[in-house]
């Protein structure tokens, strides 16, 4: 059966050419993971190359020198593919565990090249035959256990890592990581047949093993990029991140996603996978914004967070659209912060009412709106009453709580059209836009009482404030601005406190050259 021979030798002499065009083309890849399979490709040449001569030749020495080149790769297969397999699954050893490792593989190598001299490695070697063509008959020595062991448990490891990785992962990344576990499996699989001395006409089927896992692997490789868009610590990324990422084919199937996508959107479970991305249609709007494929926020009223969506393509080597990626970013607490950082541009840190500059502003938009279409309008301030003795009798944290309570009975008091703002220190105003003067004085009449009325406690003792009021208004605003009411209201105020405070005090202008003064 000389045929058989040459076309066992053939395949494997094929596998050893193959391998060393791939670890070639692998170690260009400027990866580290590449470099690894580089590398253990190479290896897995040798040692095809080295047993595809040694079934080939015929004389004992020619067996023992193949079989000696074998293990220019053999010893380095187990730590190369442990290796291998922690890099690939994201997971890569320090150096300090790298370096005994392959000492190890260094070390079997001195034992097979020293054994003729200590027998450590092998017993002895003779020519025998199995029944079809001689083949190199092999006593093995304690080393030689020691190397199955080793190669026995780095493909147990990997094949655990393969596992682990199957299991986490979902997609198309458990199609990957799939492949690789099935591949492991086949170098596993031929060593036991040698171990146990079962393997059919007594040859090494080990190489081509390797070789068709090495295949698989490099399926993956070409099919699924694994090397390039994988390894896991790309996933260990996609698993772990805070960002929800949503994965989706050019026909907006839904083909991945990760656990906080999942955690943002319930129906997102196994049975999501292959359905459009419509099932994300009860969260509105969600679906729109990735269609239109722009960075935008998103509202999201069931977690009451904001998150910002943003989608983009996903092409292939040639540029054409294979798919669309959709993360979504939690900025809850940056929109929350704006939001803070424009209440406070806005309001009064400490009673929560307009500050003086945004009156102005708003104010003053106010006033020429009443002016062009020659509206009533009423503007007021008013002014706590000795309130420096309440903060010398009471402290200025009690003082702090009589403003933010004088605050609350306005918002309770006035109409909401009405803008309420600090004026400054204990001193408030108040604008009311398309009201008369005759109005703004019941409503400033009504806040007087529930001032004085009020019950302000601090450490059990009572605090009783007053307050004094001056407004100003007019029957339709002509050429008057805001600094113009604002005067004739301070005015007002001035008159209100030299005749004895706690009161009001008012004045209606007519005409901008005439004003009448009332009391209240």
């Amino acid at each position: 059966m000389d045929y058989f021979r040459i076309i066992l030798s053939s395949i494997l002499l094929a596998s050893a050419i193959f391998s060393g065009l791939a670890s070639i083309h692998l170690f260009r890849k400027n990866d580290r993971v590449a470099r690894y399979f580089s590398i253990l490709t190479l290896c897995i040449g040798i040692y095809s190359l080295g047993y595809a001569m040694e079934i080939y030749s015929n004389t004992f020495s020619g067996m023992a020198f193949w079989n000696s080149i074998q293990y220019i790769g053999i010893p380095f297969l187990p730590s190369i593919w442990l290796l291998f397999a922690f890099e690939y699954n994201g997971k890569p050893l320090p150096l300090k565990m790298k370096i005994p490792i392959l000492l190890l593989s260094v070390l079997m190598m001195i034992f097979r090249y020293t054994s003729d001299d200590n027998h450590l490695y092998y017993l002895s070697l003779s020519v025998s035959t199995n029944g079809y063509f001689p083949i190199l008959f092999i006593q093995k020595g304690p080393m030689y256990w020691v190397q199955t062991l080793f190669f026995t448990s780095s493909v147990i490891i990997a094949n655990y890592l393969y596992y682990a990785s199957y299991r986490k992962s979902s997609g198309s990344i458990r199609i990957q990581s799939q492949l690789m576990l099935v591949a492991s499996f086949f170098p596993w699989i031929s060593a036991l047949l040698d171990l146990l001395n079962i393997a059919p006409m007594h040859l090494d089927y080990t190489p081509l093993g390797l070789t068709v896992s090495m295949i698989i692997f490099l399926i993956a490789y070409y099919r699924y990029q694994f090397l390039n868009i994988k390894p896991l610590a790309k996933d260990h990324f996609f698993q772990s991140t805070q960002d929800g990422i949503l994965v989706m084919d050019k026909n907006y199937s839904i083909i991945d996603f990760n656990p906080s996508a999942a955690s943002l959107f319930t129906v997102l479970d196994q049975h999501a996978i292959g359905k459009n991305v419509q099932l994300l249609s009860k969260y509105n709007g969600l679906v729109k914004l990735i269609h239109q494929g722009e960075e935008a926020q998103y509202d999201m009223v069931e977690s009451k967070g904001s998150y910002k969506v943003t989608t983009v393509n996903l092409f292939e080597k040639n540029q054409h659209v294979v798919g669309y990626m959709t993360t979504l970013v939690d900025i809850t607490k940056y929109v929350d912060m704006m939001n803070e950082l424009n209440y406070l541009a806005f309001r009064d840190g400490l009673t929560g009412v307009y500050n003086r500059r945004h009156f102005v502003s708003l104010g003053s938009s106010i006033v020429e709106e009443s002016q062009h279409h020659h509206l009533p309008l009423s503007i007021m301030i008013f002014d706590l009453d000795h309130f420096k003795q309440v903060n010398d009798q009471y402290g200025h944290k009690a003082g702090d709580e009589v403003l933010k309570k004088v605050a609350d009975i306005c918002r309770n008091t006035l109409r909401t059209e009405d803008v309420l703002a600090r004026y400054g220190g204990e001193e408030f105003v108040v604008l009311f836009p398309n009201t008369p003067l005759e109005e703004a004085q019941i409503i400033a009449q009504q806040l007087l009482i529930n001032i004085e009325s009020a019950e302000i406690m601090d450490e059990g003792r009572k605090i009783n404030i007053t307050a004094s009021f001056g407004i100003m208004g007019v029957d339709a605003v002509t050429d008057d601005t805001l600094d113009d009411f604002l005067i004739h209201a301070d005015r007002a105020l001035y008159l209100a406190k030299s005749e004895g405070r706690n009161c009001v005090r008012s004045t209606l202008v007519k005409e901008p050259s005439r004003q009448t003064t009332k009391t209240l």
